[in-house]
């Protein structure tokens, strides 16, 4: 809901700029897609060193967090492009380290012979999301606006993190090598 929401506010707070909606629509998305290109080797390595559940928690605060920062931004009129480009890179640095603790963490909480199961699994509901979270968005969209579709984005957050509230996942701490013989053994 996030993505057709925050692409139609970036078209609409652009659209009569003298450089158009097309350049912020692409400088929205890529400043998203950005901290991911960056950082997410390093969000490996951090998710190998400390606590993936931990981690993953703390990148749906921050995820949960952005989304309710532009609804409210939204509901109360104070929006600009620049502040959600800003929100954009926020989101996608949460999700450079959350992506790695999340990929990490479920080989921990799965049997290793359900593990292939598991990961097909979660590649359907990663992609079930996408499809019904679009069609729900433009939905929520055409109803009430793009603060609500923030808000329900804001909302649906807190059953992850419930979800990761209620995980008993023992850290067991990692013996450390120096970060970049991990970053290089990350992209071997």
């Amino acid at each position: 809901m996030q993505k057709v929401a925050q692409s139609w506010l970036v078209f609409d707070l652009t659209k009569a700029t003298h450089v158009g909606a097309p350049l912020f629509l692409g400088l929205d998305d890529f400043l998203g897609q950005l901290p991911l290109l960056l950082f997410t080797v390093v969000g490996g390595v951090i998710a190998d060193r400390y606590d993936r559940r931990r981690l993953l928690l703390s990148s749906q605060y921050a995820q949960m967090t952005t989304a309710f920062v532009l609804a409210a931004l939204v509901w109360t009129g104070t929006v600009r492009i620049e502040y959600t480009l800003a929100l954009s890179f926020l989101t996608g640095l949460a999700q450079a380290f959350g992506g790695p603790a999340y990929q990490s963490l479920m080989p921990t909480l799965v049997p290793k012979k359900h593990l292939l199961n598991a990961i097909a699994l979660n590649s359907i509901q990663f992609n079930l999301s996408r499809i019904f979270g679009s069609l729900l968005a433009g939905a929520a969209l055409a109803a009430f606006g793009t603060a609500i579709c923030f808000g329900l984005n804001g909302l649906s957050f807190l059953v992850v993190i419930a979800a990761l509230l209620s995980l008993s996942v023992k850290h067991i701490k990692p013996e450390h090598n120096p970060l970049l013989q991990e970053m290089h053994g990350g992209f071997s």
